[in-house]
């Protein structure tokens, strides 16, 4: 039987301190978004998380962090157009486990996700799906130290080779729902020069799906000559 929102907030050495002294050490410029109370009681209850977890800190205490200038929207429990953790599965209830959990994603589309078996790493781990590269790749760890890796610093390295010039300037400027579309396409050997490129906002549904399309496309590509 599900646990009730009591059950999963009356809990001992709740995780809630400890995501704030990650947020408190100033590795990184962070804003942490309001929570919208109703949805954060449906995101913890159909998460079935509880408050002892840094997943349920964030879901049930933030509304979303938006982490190195922006760079990087970590779902929480909702704020305006960023969709919760739950919302962000699309799902009706919690009576199976899911695939994975979108745990967030970056400015130029890549998702950060928590592996539930389907995805390239271990069952457990947390996932990143490179936008240069339109696959997953395993980032060997858990989700409570992806989020003190994120506010320590970490995303400096993943993500060295997707910024530009200026880009500390510009990825505020990107609403909550959209990511920048680069073109050409980061996906190509054109569009590895970084600094050339054109970028404008999308909505983050709009490059996923072209990010899938591609992804078909590399992996069943188009026969051309005679048979």
């Amino acid at each position: 039987m599900p646990q009730t929102l009591e059950e999963l907030t009356s809990v001992e050495d709740p995780a809630g301190p400890l995501l704030k002294e990650w947020l408190d050490s100033g590795d990184v410029e962070v804003q942490v978004l309001d929570v919208e109370h109703d949805r954060r009681d449906q995101c913890l209850v159909g998460l079935q998380v509880t408050l002892r977890s840094v997943l349920g800190a964030l879901a049930y205490e933030t509304g979303g962090l938006l982490i190195d200038h922006g760079w990087l929207r970590l779902l929480g429990g909702g704020h305006g157009a960023l969709p919760s953790l739950y919302e962000a599965l699309g799902l009706d209830d919690a009576s199976s486990a899911p695939d994975y959990v979108v745990l967030g994603w970056d400015v130029v589309g890549g998702v950060f996700a928590l592996d539930g078996g389907s995805l390239r790493g271990v069952k457990g781990h947390v996932c990143y799906y490179a936008p240069d590269a339109l696959q997953w790749e395993d980032l060997e760890f858990g989700h409570a130290e992806f989020v003190r890796w994120t506010l320590t610093g970490g995303l400096s390295t993943l993500a060295g080779d997707l910024r530009w010039e200026g880009w500390e300037a510009q990825t505020p400027l990107v609403l909550l729902d959209e990511v920048y579309l680069s073109e050409p396409p980061l996906w190509t050997p054109e569009g590895q020069e970084i600094d050339e490129a054109a970028r404008r906002h999308v909505r983050v549904d709009e490059l996923l799906a072209r990010h899938g399309e591609a992804a078909a496309a590399m992996a069943h590509p188009t026969r051309t000559g005679p048979d």
